[in-house]
Formats: C-alpha cells, structure tokens, sequence
C-alpha cells in the first residue's frame, strides 16, 4: 500500500471540515489513537483566550517563529519590504487557520487587535499559537477565535522573528504540515493530518452521538 505523503497537502472538502468542527477535541484524539494509532495530536498548553469560544476547524496555514537576531530587527516592521506578515496577511485562504510556530516562547505576543481584526475580515476561521498574544482585551471584543499558549504586553519583535510560512511546523509539541485539519473546542486544539481527516469525521460523529 502507498503511503500518503504528507508534504503534499491534501484538499479537504468543507463537508469534512464541517464534520469535524461538530466532533469534540477528546474525541478526535480518541479517534485518531483507537484507528490510526496516532498519539501525539494535541497541542500541549495550548488553549482558547475565550472559554465561551465556538468550535472551528481548518486547513493550516503554517508560520514558523524564531528566536531574533538583532541585525534582522529591521526587517520585523510592517512597513519594511522584507517583512514576512504583511504579505501573508493578504495570501492566507478564507478558511485556514493561521497556525504560528513560536517554540513556546510567551515573552512577546505574536498577534494583537489590529492583525487579528484583519484576519476575521478575511474570514480566516482561527489564530493557533504555542506564543502568546497582546491586546487581548480588543481580541475578546472582536470575538474571533484565538488559542495561545500565554499573554505578553510586548510586540513579536522583542523577542522572535518569521522566518517561514507554508512549511512544517511544531506548535504545542506537534509535528503539523500545511493543510493538515487544525480543528479547536473550549478544551483545546488537536492536528488530524490530512488523509486522515474524512475518517475522524466519519468515526468521531458516531462516537459523539
């Protein structure tokens, strides 16, 4: 038998997606145990800013955060041509889940009200993080799903820089390549690959009900 590749991103159908998005998160890691035999699924510490947060569940659209080094500083800046997040911003799919590789670091916040109204606008479905983020009063206000890891006053660039994007990333502990389903409840956020995602859906609903 073949087996799947998962650095080539397998589309999932917005059925699957709407499947799972209705499966609870423990029952998508029982899931994913019981049949594929996948333990490592959960995002560790990873958790909704908002308890009252509704499900989401989507394709990842992958960044990957590393620690700065002070002579690219610069380059941090929204305005500098050489930044990273102002043309993501504009190229992530309605849909995915702008899902950020930070290494756990939660001395700076990644995102803050004005990046995530800007993702809500262009009805990203979810923000994921093993950082932090700032503003988190404005972030409550807007109500658009987003999970991290901690909460910090200071901007990205204090202490990390994007380096990456649309590429293999471990958040929470996790191993997740783009397009791989990131799906989140009020008890956390799990990673269900790709070709696997139609299967969790299909066994998660009849587990739940």
């Amino acid at each position: 038998m073949t087996r799947p590749n998962p650095r080539k991103t397998k589309r999932v159908s917005k059925k699957v997606l709407d499947q799972l998005r209705r499966v609870t998160t423990p029952t998508i890691t029982t899931q994913l145990l019981k049949n594929h035999g996948l333990h490592n699924v959960a995002l560790r510490g990873v958790l909704p800013l908002d308890k009252g947060m509704p499900p989401f569940a989507g394709p990842a659209y992958t960044l990957r955060y590393a620690p700065l080094r002070e002579d690219l500083l610069a380059e941090q800046w929204m305005d500098h041509p050489a930044n990273l997040m102002t043309p993501t911003i504009e190229d992530v799919p309605a849909g995915a889940v702008f899902l950020m590789e930070a290494g756990g670091n939660v001395d700076a916040g990644l995102l803050g009200g004005n990046i995530v109204m800007r993702l809500k606008m262009r009805d990203v479905a979810a923000a994921v993080t093993d950082g932090a983020m700032r503003d988190i009063p404005e972030i409550c206000e807007i109500g658009w799903p987003v999970c991290c890891s901690g909460i910090a006053a200071p901007p990205s660039f204090a202490r990390l820089m994007l380096v990456d994007r649309s590429c293999p990333v471990v958040v929470g502990g996790v191993t997740v390549f783009p397009g791989d389903v990131i799906v989140g409840d009020g008890e956390g956020v799990v990673a269900v690959p790709a070709h696997l995602a139609a299967d969790v859906a299909k066994g998660g609903l009849a587990q739940d009900h």
